[in-house]
Protein backbone atom coordinates (compact mmCIF):
# COMPACT_ATOMS: atom_id res chain seq x y z
CA UNK A 1 0.00 0.00 0.00
CA UNK A 2 1.05 3.38 -1.27
CA UNK A 3 1.12 6.33 1.77
CA UNK A 4 2.77 9.39 2.11
CA UNK A 5 5.30 10.40 4.63
CA UNK A 6 2.18 12.71 6.46
CA UNK A 7 0.27 9.81 7.53
CA UNK A 8 3.25 7.61 7.99
CA UNK A 9 2.75 8.55 11.98
CA UNK A 10 -0.90 7.26 11.99
CA UNK A 11 -0.20 4.25 9.91
CA UNK A 12 2.27 3.22 12.46
CA UNK A 13 0.07 4.27 15.84
CA UNK A 14 -2.80 1.97 14.26
CA UNK A 15 -0.24 -1.55 13.44
CA UNK A 16 3.39 -1.62 12.17
CA UNK A 17 3.62 -3.13 8.90
CA UNK A 18 6.19 -5.96 8.03
CA UNK A 19 7.99 -4.47 5.12
CA UNK A 20 8.08 -0.94 4.46
CA UNK A 21 9.98 0.83 1.26
CA UNK A 22 11.07 3.87 1.31
CA UNK A 23 12.03 6.01 -1.70
CA UNK A 24 13.85 9.70 -1.67
CA UNK A 25 16.32 11.81 -3.37
CA UNK A 26 17.89 12.54 0.10
CA UNK A 27 19.49 10.55 2.41
CA UNK A 28 18.39 12.82 5.51
CA UNK A 29 14.82 12.55 4.13
CA UNK A 30 14.88 8.60 4.20
CA UNK A 31 16.31 8.38 7.63
CA UNK A 32 13.59 10.67 9.48
CA UNK A 33 11.08 8.03 7.83
CA UNK A 34 13.58 4.93 9.26
CA UNK A 35 13.79 6.92 12.31
CA UNK A 36 10.07 6.84 13.04
CA UNK A 37 9.80 3.56 11.75
CA UNK A 38 12.26 2.10 14.40
CA UNK A 39 11.10 4.32 17.59
CA UNK A 40 7.98 2.65 17.16
CA UNK A 41 9.00 -0.62 16.56
CA UNK A 42 11.44 -0.49 19.52
CA UNK A 43 8.28 0.40 21.42
CA UNK A 44 7.05 -2.88 20.56
CA UNK A 45 10.27 -5.39 21.32
CA UNK A 46 12.01 -4.99 18.22
CA UNK A 47 15.12 -4.71 19.92
CA UNK A 48 17.60 -5.84 17.24
CA UNK A 49 18.22 -3.56 14.49
CA UNK A 50 20.98 -5.06 11.30
CA UNK A 51 21.66 -2.75 8.44
CA UNK A 52 23.00 -3.98 4.78
CA UNK A 53 24.52 -1.65 2.38
CA UNK A 54 23.27 -3.65 -1.07
CA UNK A 55 26.40 -4.13 -3.79
CA UNK A 56 26.40 -6.85 -6.57
CA UNK A 57 27.89 -9.25 -4.66
CA UNK A 58 25.76 -9.37 -1.55
CA UNK A 59 24.77 -12.30 -0.29
CA UNK A 60 20.90 -12.13 0.54
CA UNK A 61 20.53 -14.82 2.81
CA UNK A 62 20.13 -12.84 5.49
CA UNK A 63 16.40 -12.71 4.73
CA UNK A 64 15.98 -16.28 5.26
CA UNK A 65 15.10 -17.27 8.91
CA UNK A 66 15.15 -21.23 8.37
CA UNK A 67 18.20 -21.68 10.04
CA UNK A 68 17.21 -19.26 13.49
CA UNK A 69 15.81 -20.30 16.39
CA UNK A 70 12.60 -18.39 16.11
CA UNK A 71 11.13 -19.81 19.58
CA UNK A 72 8.85 -17.64 22.10
CA UNK A 73 11.84 -15.73 23.89
CA UNK A 74 13.78 -15.04 20.49
CA UNK A 75 14.05 -11.08 19.39
CA UNK A 76 12.36 -9.32 17.11
CA UNK A 77 14.67 -7.85 14.64
CA UNK A 78 14.77 -4.61 12.33
CA UNK A 79 16.43 -5.20 9.34
CA UNK A 80 17.29 -2.61 7.50
CA UNK A 81 18.22 -3.17 3.09
CA UNK A 82 20.05 0.06 2.07
CA UNK A 83 20.06 0.66 -1.92
CA UNK A 84 21.85 3.57 -3.44
CA UNK A 85 21.24 4.41 -6.96
CA UNK A 86 20.27 1.53 -8.21
CA UNK A 87 17.91 -1.21 -7.50
CA UNK A 88 18.57 -4.63 -5.89
CA UNK A 89 19.76 -6.57 -8.81
CA UNK A 90 17.66 -10.13 -10.47
CA UNK A 91 19.62 -11.78 -7.25
CA UNK A 92 18.27 -9.38 -4.56
CA UNK A 93 14.74 -8.86 -6.51
CA UNK A 94 14.27 -12.15 -6.60
CA UNK A 95 15.04 -12.57 -2.75
CA UNK A 96 12.98 -10.16 -1.74
CA UNK A 97 9.97 -11.03 -3.64
CA UNK A 98 10.03 -14.45 -1.89
CA UNK A 99 10.52 -12.74 1.33
CA UNK A 100 7.43 -11.19 0.61
CA UNK A 101 5.50 -13.98 -0.19
CA UNK A 102 5.70 -14.56 3.55
CA UNK A 103 7.14 -12.09 5.67
CA UNK A 104 8.64 -13.24 8.75
CA UNK A 105 6.27 -11.59 11.43
CA UNK A 106 9.70 -11.35 13.79
CA UNK A 107 11.21 -8.87 11.63
CA UNK A 108 10.46 -5.70 10.26
CA UNK A 109 11.95 -5.18 7.00
CA UNK A 110 12.65 -1.95 5.80
CA UNK A 111 13.93 -1.51 2.38
CA UNK A 112 15.49 2.61 1.72
CA UNK A 113 16.08 3.67 -1.90
CA UNK A 114 18.14 6.82 -2.44
CA UNK A 115 18.14 8.41 -5.70
CA UNK A 116 16.43 5.29 -7.48
CA UNK A 117 15.76 6.21 -11.27
CA UNK A 118 11.88 6.60 -12.24
CA UNK A 119 12.28 3.18 -14.45
CA UNK A 120 13.74 1.44 -11.44
CA UNK A 121 10.86 2.57 -9.48
CA UNK A 122 8.18 1.01 -12.01
CA UNK A 123 10.10 -2.08 -11.08
CA UNK A 124 8.22 -6.04 -10.35
CA UNK A 125 10.28 -6.12 -7.05
CA UNK A 126 8.97 -2.18 -5.99
CA UNK A 127 5.08 -3.47 -6.47
CA UNK A 128 6.00 -6.93 -5.20
CA UNK A 129 7.01 -5.19 -1.37
CA UNK A 130 4.21 -2.27 -1.93
CA UNK A 131 1.69 -5.18 -2.43
CA UNK A 132 3.45 -7.13 0.78
CA UNK A 133 4.00 -3.91 2.92
CA UNK A 134 4.05 -0.27 3.05
CA UNK A 135 5.71 2.09 -0.15
CA UNK A 136 6.74 6.01 0.66
CA UNK A 137 7.93 8.36 -1.94
CA UNK A 138 8.92 11.38 -0.99
CA UNK A 139 9.54 13.96 -3.82
CA UNK A 140 12.82 16.15 -4.59
CA UNK A 141 13.58 19.08 -2.60
CA UNK A 142 15.30 21.85 -4.58
CA UNK A 143 17.16 24.27 -4.47
CA UNK A 144 14.36 26.92 -4.77
CA UNK A 145 12.58 24.78 -2.33
CA UNK A 146 14.49 24.40 0.60
CA UNK A 147 13.52 27.75 1.92
CA UNK A 148 10.06 26.67 2.07
CA UNK A 149 10.78 23.53 3.66
CA UNK A 150 12.66 25.51 6.55
CA UNK A 151 9.84 27.54 7.01
CA UNK A 152 7.51 24.23 7.56
CA UNK A 153 10.24 22.96 9.77
CA UNK A 154 10.41 25.94 11.90
CA UNK A 155 7.21 25.22 13.09
CA UNK A 156 7.69 22.24 14.78
CA UNK A 157 9.81 23.77 16.85
CA UNK A 158 7.01 26.83 17.47
CA UNK A 159 9.34 28.96 15.27
CA UNK A 160 7.53 31.31 12.47
CA UNK A 161 10.81 31.81 10.34
CA UNK A 162 10.52 34.80 7.99
CA UNK A 163 10.96 34.45 4.47
CA UNK A 164 14.68 36.29 4.23
CA UNK A 165 15.57 34.63 7.65
CA UNK A 166 14.70 31.07 5.54
CA UNK A 167 16.82 32.50 2.08
CA UNK A 168 19.81 32.75 4.85
CA UNK A 169 19.99 29.77 6.12
CA UNK A 170 19.04 28.03 2.96
CA UNK A 171 22.12 29.94 1.39
CA UNK A 172 24.48 28.86 4.03
CA UNK A 173 23.63 25.42 4.41
CA UNK A 174 23.73 24.83 1.00
CA UNK A 175 21.43 22.33 0.84
CA UNK A 176 22.16 20.43 3.47
CA UNK A 177 19.10 19.14 5.48
CA UNK A 178 20.27 18.04 8.92
CA UNK A 179 22.42 20.95 9.06
CA UNK A 180 19.53 23.03 8.57
CA UNK A 181 17.74 20.71 10.90
CA UNK A 182 20.03 21.79 13.54
CA UNK A 183 20.44 25.35 12.96
CA UNK A 184 16.33 25.29 13.54
CA UNK A 185 16.76 23.61 16.80
CA UNK A 186 19.65 26.36 18.07
CA UNK A 187 16.95 28.90 16.83
CA UNK A 188 14.38 27.37 18.87
CA UNK A 189 16.71 27.30 21.88
CA UNK A 190 17.82 30.89 21.76
CA UNK A 191 14.49 32.62 20.47
CA UNK A 192 11.45 29.94 22.05
CA UNK A 193 8.07 30.79 20.37
CA UNK A 194 9.05 33.73 18.70
CA UNK A 195 8.98 34.93 14.77
CA UNK A 196 12.76 34.74 13.62
CA UNK A 197 13.32 37.48 11.14
CA UNK A 198 16.97 38.44 8.92
CA UNK A 199 18.69 39.83 12.07
CA UNK A 200 18.27 36.34 14.41
CA UNK A 201 18.81 34.05 11.74
CA UNK A 202 22.65 36.35 11.15
CA UNK A 203 23.13 36.59 14.77
CA UNK A 204 22.40 32.49 15.46
CA UNK A 205 24.69 31.89 12.17
CA UNK A 206 27.70 34.21 13.28
CA UNK A 207 27.48 32.64 16.64
CA UNK A 208 28.40 28.85 15.01
CA UNK A 209 31.26 27.16 15.89
CA UNK A 210 35.61 27.40 15.03
CA UNK A 211 34.92 24.41 12.94
CA UNK A 212 31.65 23.48 11.03
CA UNK A 213 30.14 20.26 9.95
CA UNK A 214 31.24 21.44 6.01
CA UNK A 215 34.95 21.83 7.42
CA UNK A 216 34.65 18.16 8.73
CA UNK A 217 33.42 17.10 5.28
CA UNK A 218 36.22 18.81 3.19
CA UNK A 219 39.11 17.87 4.84
CA UNK A 220 37.17 14.22 4.86
CA UNK A 221 37.10 14.13 0.97
CA UNK A 222 40.83 15.45 0.24
CA UNK A 223 42.39 12.53 2.42
CA UNK A 224 43.85 14.97 5.20
CA UNK A 225 43.36 12.37 8.34
CA UNK A 226 44.87 14.56 10.57
CA UNK A 227 42.49 17.42 10.08
CA UNK A 228 39.67 15.46 9.89
CA UNK A 229 40.67 13.51 13.23
CA UNK A 230 41.22 17.70 14.62
CA UNK A 231 37.82 19.29 13.36
CA UNK A 232 36.29 16.17 14.67
CA UNK A 233 37.54 16.27 18.03
CA UNK A 234 36.20 20.66 18.18
CA UNK A 235 33.14 19.22 16.68
CA UNK A 236 32.57 17.23 19.90
CA UNK A 237 33.84 19.88 22.36
CA UNK A 238 31.76 22.19 20.94
CA UNK A 239 28.34 19.75 21.65
CA UNK A 240 28.05 18.75 17.79
CA UNK A 241 25.51 15.86 17.77
CA UNK A 242 26.95 12.19 16.91
CA UNK A 243 24.17 12.30 13.97
CA UNK A 244 25.15 15.39 12.48
CA UNK A 245 28.60 14.13 11.98
CA UNK A 246 27.99 10.96 10.93
CA UNK A 247 25.76 11.82 7.99
CA UNK A 248 28.41 14.52 7.32
CA UNK A 249 30.92 11.39 6.73
CA UNK A 250 27.98 9.03 5.36
CA UNK A 251 27.66 11.34 2.82
CA UNK A 252 30.97 11.71 1.83
CA UNK A 253 31.77 7.90 1.86
CA UNK A 254 28.94 7.03 -0.14
CA UNK A 255 29.78 9.85 -2.92
CA UNK A 256 33.29 8.38 -3.02
CA UNK A 257 31.44 4.78 -3.42
CA UNK A 258 29.50 5.55 -6.65
CA UNK A 259 32.41 7.56 -7.72
CA UNK A 260 34.44 4.46 -7.60
CA UNK A 261 31.97 2.37 -8.98
CA UNK A 262 31.59 4.65 -12.17
CA UNK A 263 34.87 5.56 -12.31
CA UNK A 264 34.12 9.33 -12.17
CA UNK A 265 31.89 12.05 -10.18
CA UNK A 266 29.50 12.58 -13.00
CA UNK A 267 25.80 13.00 -11.43
CA UNK A 268 26.87 14.02 -8.00
CA UNK A 269 26.03 17.45 -6.91
CA UNK A 270 28.43 19.98 -5.60
CA UNK A 271 31.42 22.39 -7.03
CA UNK A 272 33.77 21.49 -9.38
CA UNK A 273 36.56 21.19 -7.03
CA UNK A 274 34.42 18.83 -4.66
CA UNK A 275 34.19 16.56 -7.75
CA UNK A 276 37.83 16.68 -8.40
CA UNK A 277 38.31 15.73 -4.69
CA UNK A 278 35.62 12.77 -4.79
CA UNK A 279 37.69 12.05 -8.37
CA UNK A 280 41.28 11.85 -6.60
CA UNK A 281 40.14 10.24 -3.25
CA UNK A 282 38.64 7.50 -5.04
CA UNK A 283 42.04 6.53 -6.86
CA UNK A 284 43.51 6.18 -4.04
CA UNK A 285 41.36 4.32 -1.29
CA UNK A 286 40.15 0.15 -2.16
CA UNK A 287 37.15 -0.21 -2.80
CA UNK A 288 37.25 -2.87 -0.06
CA UNK A 289 38.30 -0.60 2.02
CA UNK A 290 34.82 1.69 1.08
CA UNK A 291 33.13 -0.83 1.49
CA UNK A 292 34.15 -1.44 5.25
CA UNK A 293 33.65 2.24 6.21
CA UNK A 294 29.83 2.18 4.95
CA UNK A 295 29.62 -1.24 7.29
CA UNK A 296 30.78 0.61 9.80
CA UNK A 297 28.51 3.68 9.48
CA UNK A 298 25.50 1.67 9.52
CA UNK A 299 26.69 -0.21 12.95
CA UNK A 300 27.74 3.49 14.49
CA UNK A 301 24.07 4.86 13.52
CA UNK A 302 22.93 1.37 15.42
CA UNK A 303 24.66 2.34 18.03
CA UNK A 304 23.38 6.08 18.65
CA UNK A 305 19.66 4.53 18.37
CA UNK A 306 20.31 1.97 21.23
CA UNK A 307 20.74 -0.91 18.69
CA UNK A 308 24.36 -1.32 20.63
CA UNK A 309 26.36 -0.74 23.63
CA UNK A 310 29.05 1.07 20.97
CA UNK A 311 30.58 4.33 22.15
CA UNK A 312 29.70 6.19 19.24
CA UNK A 313 32.23 9.05 19.30
CA UNK A 314 35.11 6.53 19.69
CA UNK A 315 33.51 4.28 16.96
CA UNK A 316 33.39 7.64 14.33
CA UNK A 317 37.15 8.72 15.91
CA UNK A 318 38.11 4.55 14.39
CA UNK A 319 36.68 4.70 11.14
CA UNK A 320 38.82 8.31 10.34
CA UNK A 321 41.63 6.65 11.98
CA UNK A 322 41.33 3.18 9.28
CA UNK A 323 40.74 5.54 6.37
CA UNK A 324 43.95 4.23 5.28
CA UNK A 325 44.79 4.89 1.49
CA UNK A 326 46.64 2.59 -0.80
Amino acid sequence: MKISAKDLMDSLSSELSPIYLLMAQETFQIQELVDKICTQAKKENFLERQSFYISKGTDWSFLKSSEENLDLFGSKKIIEIKLIDSGPGNKGAKALKTYSEEPDLSKIVIVSAERLDKKSQDAVWVKTLEAAGKLIIVNPLTKNALPRWIQDKGKDFDLEIENEACQILAEKTEGNLLASLQEIKKLSLLFPQQTINYENMVSSISDSAKYSIFDLSNAFITGNRERTATILESLKEEGTPETLILWALSKEINNLFKTKNKGSAQGIWGPRNYLDSLESLSKQVPISKIKEALKLVAEIDSGIKGYSKENAWQSIRQLIIDFKFA
